[in-house]
């Protein structure tokens, strides 16, 4: 059953704040069907701030200074690069429990041009000391990032998706594939090892399925949900075990995940070969959907398939 992934956060954030009286919610004029709920159930506990995302985040900082465990929510450029020094200074630098949740990850916002589109917000956010970033690909997840965020009470970047996904079979991820940082959703029959994160986890899965048909083998394809800080002490000996590494992101490639998983790669003197998918660096004008720009940029799931089938040794 396919759960929109915002129903499944804000959801679970219902069922805990009823219990916990520190939660509090924080919208940039923004919001979504469950968020509808946390509002009418407890509105004393939930603040519209408007269209001015900077301010809000530093009523956040106040807020969490004071004993509260904040969330904010709003577009992803908007709740990253627009507030990126009241994250650094406000939140991050004084470790308190500010939980931005950003929406819109990759192409969602697809027509709204480059002030929607969240290709540059996890490298903008991943400079900041101190801050972590979760990206969610299924409803498990996402459900689970609101346990982790209340728990541990330390500044979060989480990225939810606008749309409906089913939920992967996590029954062989093991019971530590939260710490862990990642999940293994095909163990692979070869040496090769693909890192992908969010959404696009299942055009990888589903193209993943397709190669081992054509060709008898499978990748071991790796769903990474703690984009930063990485675990290196886990992913690293994923990495060692493997020949070839491919990196897919719907996100700027030069700057985000594959940057980050190329420096551990060095930081290990890894000798294989790594390569990456993405989007390139450039400002997309275009009015389609998302599926059609992910078409365009070779992320769709026959696109995922040829790269596949181009780098799979």
């Amino acid at each position: 059953m396919k759960i929109d992934m915002r129903d499944a956060f804000f959801n679970k954030l219902v069922d805990l704040a009823r219990l916990d009286k520190r939660i509090m919610v924080l919208s940039a004029d923004h919001s979504a069907f469950a968020l509808k709920k946390f509002e009418e159930e407890m509105p004393e506990r939930y603040i519209n701030m408007g269209i001015a995302e900077q301010n809000m985040v530093g009523v956040a900082a106040g807020l969490a200074a004071s004993g509260k465990i904040v969330f904010v929510y709003g577009i992803s450029p908007f709740v990253s690069l627009r507030v990126l020094e009241q994250l650094t200074i406000d939140v991050a630098a004084m470790q308190l429990p500010v939980n931005v949740i950003s929406v819109g990850a990759g192409f969602t916002y697809s027509t709204d041009g480059p002030t929607h589109q969240g290709l540059q917000d996890v490298s903008a956010v991943a400079t900041i000391p101190g801050m972590t970033i979760l990206n969610s690909s299924d409803p498990i997840n996402t459900c689970a990032f609101v346990e982790m965020a209340v728990s541990s009470k330390k500044p979060h970047y989480i990225r939810i998706e606008k749309e409906k996904l089913s939920s992967f079979d996590r029954t062989s991820a093991g019971d530590d594939y939260l710490a862990r940082g990642y999940s293994i959703l095909e163990s692979g029959t070869n040496k090769c090892l693909v890192i992908t994160t969010g959404s696009i986890s299942h055009d990888v899965l589903a193209a993943a399925r397709e190669y081992k048909a054509i060709s008898g083998s499978m990748p071991r394809i790796l769903d990474l949900h703690q984009i930063s800080p990485l675990n290196e002490r886990y992913l690293g000996s994923e990495i060692d075990l493997s020949k070839v590494i491919l990196t897919i992101e719907e996100s700027y490639v030069a700057s985000g995940l594959s940057r980050m998983i190329a420096q551990l790669c060095i930081s290990r003197k890894w000798k294989g070969d790594l390569v990456s998918s993405g989007i390139s660096e450039n400002y997309i004008f275009m009015g389609a959907s998302r599926e059609e720009l992910k078409a365009i940029h070779n992320l769709d799931r026959s696109g995922v398939l040829e790269f596949l089938k181009q780098n799979c040794k």
